[in-house]
């Protein structure tokens, strides 16, 4: 008798090769019962020992999942707590001492090892597994934003003109989450998990920048992240491969004139005229680019200049952003500002300043990390709640300069209330649906599991 190999699909799994039995006995009726009797019997063991190998093929990760959405359940309550806690108390970039202070707490209580004032406010804690293997990091950012909460919720901000309008909240809660379920599997797995709490991912130069440079990426194979996106639906998270962010830089301009009397501006060399003519100019570039085909935006952002209506500043400042998907279309706009202010103020009589502080590049998101976190969001979520994001944000990320040193994933967490309008990041309105939470913690725990299995050795 001869059993086929398993891995043949369909009926020819459990062919059984009995033909010379069955010809020796061609005339016994008797033996013919007992040999298909045999052969019945046979035949539904095999069945009943590959079904239930097929039923445990992947035990582990059945029993893996459940074990982290229960721990998700359980700390649900206290997780979203924490992230309102974050929300009404914000701290803005390089300021996050406060911030920082409570995570440490957590962490420290948690058993983690803790490490403080990393760049000055930044902190990083690690849980070592039971054995040598790879190392991932998680990465949260902390700062809020200069801006007026407007919402009408018990968790608004506290702090005058600072909130939480980036989800930073949202993402430090989660990450604390993630590292106090983890922790409960310390002892089963190898390697060692990184957590990276950012301060300033808001301003240049950023955070991620000053933590690399401080050696926070040293051993490190891989680094996931996620953000928290309003205008995907709570339940799915939305994945890209390549390149998920624009580059995005800044510039500050100053514009130096003559200041004069309003009456008589010929005595004056206006510096409100001539920044309404360069901001005309500058607002012209991107849709008179050679590569006009390929995204690019230039904002003005901030101008500020003059204290009395009736007399003629001095000086006036301006503040913008470049935002490219390739860096021959960032040189271009950056020549084309640098040529119009100084042929406009030139021709005035004036004189300017012109900086770019630093460009964040386009965060490249690693396809086999990609592919690996849309294996967990199949396992936790399902098919259907996956997003396939199709075009590049012409938001900046910093999350890219850690991918400098290491292949890493940015994954957009959904936190849109199914049926509410969006609640645009960068707005005075706001908010997500903290539904979400559970999801991001869970999604995380089991990515960074599952890498440290699949990469370490057994």
């Amino acid at each position: 008798m001869n059993l086929q190999p398993p891995g043949i699909a369909g009926r020819n799994l459990f062919v059984i090769t009995t033909r010379f039995r069955l010809k020796d006995c061609r005339n016994d009726s008797i033996c013919k019962f007992l040999v298909c009797n045999f052969l019945y019997r046979t035949q539904f063991k095999i069945v009943t020992t590959i079904r239930e190998f097929n039923n445990t093929a992947m035990p582990d990760d059945r029993v893996l999942i459940d074990k982290i959405q229960k721990l998700t359940d359980e700390l649900e309550p206290e997780i979203v707590a924490l992230r309102r806690v974050f929300h009404q108390s914000p701290e803005l970039s390089w300021k996050e001492f406060e911030t920082a202070k409570r995570i440490v707490a957590i962490l420290e209580e948690e058993g983690l090892q803790v490490q403080n004032g990393v760049c000055g406010t930044g902190v990083v804690a690690e849980i070592q597994g039971n054995r040598e293997g790879k190392t991932i990091a998680v990465r949260a950012d902390m700062d809020a934003l200069p801006m007026q909460d407007a919402k009408e919720v018990s968790y608004a901000s506290k702090v005058p003109g600072v909130m939480h309008a980036c989800g930073h909240d949202s993402h430090m809660a989660i990450a604390i989450g993630v590292a106090k379920i983890l922790k409960r599997f310390e002892g089963s797995f190898a390697g060692k998990i990184r957590f990276i709490f950012q301060p300033c991912e808001e301003a240049f130069p950023s955070g991620a920048h000053e933590l690399v440079k401080k050696g926070v990426m040293q051993g490190v194979d891989s680094i996931l992240a996620l953000h928290v996106d309003p205008e995907i639906e709570a339940g799915k998270i939305g994945l890209r491969k390549g390149a998920l962010t624009a580059n995005a830089g800044e510039f500050k301009l100053s514009i130096f004139g003559k200041s004069g009397h309003a009456a008589r501006p010929h005595q004056a060399i206006d510096t409100i005229y001539l920044s309404n003519q360069i901001m005309t100019s500058l607002y012209d570039i991107v849709g008179n680019r050679k590569q006009s085909h390929l995204p690019a935006v230039l904002t003005l952002g901030k101008i500020a200049g003059g204290i009395k209506s009736n007399v003629i500043p001095e000086r006036v400042d301006i503040g913008g952003t470049i935002r490219t998907v390739d860096m021959q279309t960032n040189d271009e706009i950056v020549n084309q500002i640098e040529r119009r202010v100084r042929t406009i103020t030139q021709a005035a009589g004036a004189t300017y300043s012109l900086e770019f502080p630093g460009l964040i590049p386009s965060v490249n998101n690693d396809a086999n990390l990609i592919g690996l976190v849309r294996d967990v969001g199949n396992s936790i979520l399902g098919q259907d709640e996956i997003v396939d994001i199709a075009n590049i944000s012409m938001g900046g990320e910093d999350f890219s300069r850690y991918l400098d040193r290491a292949p890493g994933a940015l994954i957009r967490l959904g936190a849109r209330k199914p049926g509410d309008q969006v609640r645009y990041l960068h707005t005075h309105s706001f908010d997500i649906d903290e539904r979400a939470i559970p999801i991001g913690m869970s999604i995380i725990a089991l990515s960074v599991l599952k890498f440290l299995s699949e990469a370490s050795p057994a």
